[in-house]
């Protein structure tokens, strides 16, 4: 008996071992990164393309009043960081619950985006830039290092502070 016990015991360490060094391999934000984004004409980049720039990762969806909201703020802030010349790009995170509603609400935006058929990813980067509400915009530096977890109060009430720091 007592080996028996001894034996799911440490078969149980074994397993919780296993599920925190897998747990912390996928808390790393810049490999959940690592794949393509599009824009509304189906262009492609990948995070190698966007090397050396600040990235937003900003999450929101069609049924949100806020997001709604916010979204034409984060565009016009988004157009004249641009014109300004700031080595910038966005990528959205869709929240939303149904690929038809989040194609109509992107049609709307002038930046990237993760792929309906990676929203995976960007449930994961919602949880792991720490995010509880929508909307929500991150920053991060150009060695992709998170600068300001919750930029959208900068954006909204200081927009001309690019790139936003914490």
């Amino acid at each position: 008996y007592q080996r028996r016990v001894r034996g799911t015991l440490t078969t149980m360490k074994f397993l919780i071992l296993l599920t925190l060094v897998a747990a912390a391999a996928a808390l790393d934000h810049k490999a959940v990164l690592d794949t393509t984004f599009y824009d509304n004409d189906g262009n492609a980049v990948t995070l190698a393309d966007l090397k050396g720039k600040y990235i937003g990762l900003y999450f929101s969806a069609s049924w949100c009043g806020p997001c709604r909201r916010f979204t034409p703020t984060m565009i016009d802030v988004y157009n004249r960081a641009k014109r300004a010349g700031h080595n910038f790009e966005i990528i959205w995170m869709s929240r939303d619950r149904y690929e038809s509603s989040a194609e109509d609400f992107f049609a709307k935006m002038p930046w990237y985006r993760v792929s309906w058929s990676e929203k995976q990813k960007a449930v994961d980067l919602f949880y792991l830039t720490q995010q509880r509400y929508i909307p929500a915009l991150t920053i991060l530096d150009p060695d992709l290092n998170v600068i300001n977890p919750q930029a959208r109060y900068d954006v909204e009430y200081h927009p001309d502070n690019f790139p936003w720091r914490d």
